[in-house]
């Protein structure tokens, strides 16, 4: 847990922040290549979590093509570099969407962050912490690809999920995201999600060989938490701003999310959540330095 800020209270206008009752879980969603649905998968999977009574925040941390926002139907009036104003709190940051699911943009005030002085940074931290006894669940939708951004993202989250699809070009991407991360000291296991499945037995033959090749040649263990259908009904609820397991409940893709966010619930011990939004946002900020 973050430590209280007791130090330089009067000249910094906060006072002590109350240790957070809980740490939430903070889950990374990536991608090896852009297209293949990673955001998409984080807002829906969001709406599912909180459909099955999890409190939901979702960060966009894509620094160069943010999009949460047009998926989710939501808009923002800050962002997190904001949150050095002393009269702009964590209240004024957050935007709610569809079922109660907040959203935080994070955007190029991340990459804005190195710059900033480590009292200045406290300052964001002292005020994010209490996101912690807002959500459940913090869902981190990353950029796509290789950059140092997206592996530190990667390194700082309790669990990370690497979404591919069945193309080759997409898993050869993927599993170089995995050779990246598992370069990283304290790397943890991976979770899957292929999407964009249209033949029976694709998606299962997609995982069983980036499973098998990640364990024999990364030593980095791989588990699918499931696979999503192709499926024009996507289509349609992007086009309306609308995520797709609320706009179209009972298709396909809306009912292959519902069971991903099943067992990815089924998964989580009190081991899983050990870093906590504080955490993470103090490991990120460290790479950034």
């Amino acid at each position: 847990m973050l430590r209280k800020l007791v130090q330089n209270k009067q000249s910094l206008n906060l006072g002590v922040e109350k240790e957070p009752a809980h740490k939430s879980r903070v889950i990374a969603v990536s991608s090896g290549k852009g297209g293949v649905g990673k955001t998409n998968l984080s807002v829906n999977l969001a709406i599912a979590l909180s459909q099955m009574g999890y409190r939901v925040l979702i960060i966009d941390a894509d620094l160069g093509m943010a999009n949460v926002n047009i998926v989710l139907g939501a808009s923002a009036k800050y962002n997190l570099l904001n949150l050095i104003r002393d009269n702009v709190n964590v209240e004024d940051i957050l935007a709610e969407g569809p079922c109660g699911v907040k959203f935080l943009s994070g955007g190029s005030g991340i990459e804005e962050l190195a710059n900033l002085t480590a009292f200045d940074l406290e300052r964001i931290i002292s005020k994010l912490n209490l996101c912690e006894n807002l959500a459940d669940i913090i869902l981190i939708d990353t950029g796509a690809g290789l950059s140092k951004s997206v592996l530190n993202f990667l390194m700082a989250a309790d669990d990370v999920i690497l979404v591919t699809t069945p193309e080759p070009t997409a898993m050869t991407d993927v599993y170089a995201i995995m050779k990246a991360y598992s370069n990283q000291p304290d790397c943890s296991e991976v979770k899957l999600v292929v999407n964009r499945v249209t033949e029976p037995n694709e998606g299962i033959d997609v995982q069983a060989k980036l499973e098998k090749t990640a364990l024999r040649f990364l030593n980095l263990n791989v588990t699918t938490l499931g696979e999503i259908k192709e499926d024009r009904n996507l289509v349609r609820a992007v086009k309306a701003q609308k995520p797709v397991v609320l706009s179209y409940p009972n298709s396909d893709v809306a009912k292959c999310i519902k069971k991903i966010a099943s067992v990815l619930i089924s998964d989580d011990t009190d081991q899983v959540r050990t870093k906590g939004l504080g955490g993470f946002l103090k490991k990120v900020f460290s790479f950034l330095r």
